[in-house]
């Protein structure tokens, strides 16, 4: 009996240290609970998919917890999210602008011509690799759908041979944008604004020969702007969201219907 009794008398004595230990290591280490860090993770969706710039929900609440972030960076949980931190943060934050993605491309099977019969791999990243791609265009969206492949919200679909987006059901994970080759998609606001459906950097000759619908370098757009929020970067109409009054002007005047008035009036399938 005495045998059986001592190993289990050293076993039982070692499992109380240990726990002693524990309970002394716990209360010694104990890092109190950031409540105001609680409360912003418990605002956020939880989907962890880094369009906030952070490494997740927890990042992102530990640097409002700490001052180093605002409310505005959640795009996925859109202006109620963005109210909700605000109001926890203490902070004002106004009204709150939707964003979603946004294909910089409106070309169209009915306004673009294709330079050659594709016949690899049916993705964008494949087709690009060969001669930039079947289109006219080597700037315009090949339509293979790489982006709607990546997309967890069924937010994109091919329609027409181009992506489109579908803002009410776009969270803003990023998604597309890095499988574009093209880096036709940016996340742009969604509403009460006008954006250009062009990237194509070539001048306006070269423009008419490849698309029906592309920027052609007029400027018609940026002297009518009452804002002066559009200006030309490498041959193409860009307007700054941040100015734009949304008096739909620049989408009159267009000559090429280039330009969107958002939100959009065209819905895409679901």
């Amino acid at each position: 009996m005495t045998e059986i009794m001592i190993p289990i008398g050293i076993v039982s004595g070692m499992g109380l240290i240990a726990g002693v230990i524990l309970s002394l290591a716990t209360i010694i280490f104990h890092k109190p609970v950031d409540e105001k860090e609680e409360a912003l993770r418990e605002a956020l969706p939880g989907i962890n998919c880094g369009a906030c710039g952070f490494s997740g929900c927890d990042g992102y609440a530990k640097a409002m917890a700490k001052g180093e972030a605002g409310a505005t960076n959640c795009t996925p949980g859109g202006p109620s999210t963005q109210q909700a931190l605000a109001e926890i943060l203490g902070l004002e934050v106004g009204d709150v602008q939707k964003v979603a993605a946004f294909v910089r491309c409106n070309g169209t099977c009915e306004f673009t011509n294709k330079k050659m019969a594709y016949a690899g791999t049916e993705t964008c990243y494949g087709a690009n690799q060969i001669f930039g791609g079947p289109q006219d265009c080597r700037f315009g969206c090949m339509g293979f759908g790489d982006c709607a492949a990546v997309c967890d919200y069924d937010a994109l679909h091919i329609v027409d041979g181009v992506a489109k987006v579908d803002p009410d059901k776009c969270v803003g994970c990023l998604k597309c944008i890095t499988a574009c080759p093209k880096n036709l998609i940016k996340m742009l606001p969604a509403e009460n604004t006008a954006l250009v459906a062009c990237s194509n950097q070539d001048k306006g000759g070269g423009v008419r020969k490849n698309c029906d619908v592309g920027c052609i370098t007029c400027n018609r757009c940026v002297k009518t702007c009452p804002q002066k929020a559009i200006k030309m970067e490498n041959n193409v109409a860009v307007i700054d969201p941040d100015m734009c009054i949304d008096c739909g002007e620049c989408v009159e005047i267009c000559p090429q219907n280039c330009i969107l008035q958002m939100p959009a009036k065209e819905k895409i399938p679901s």
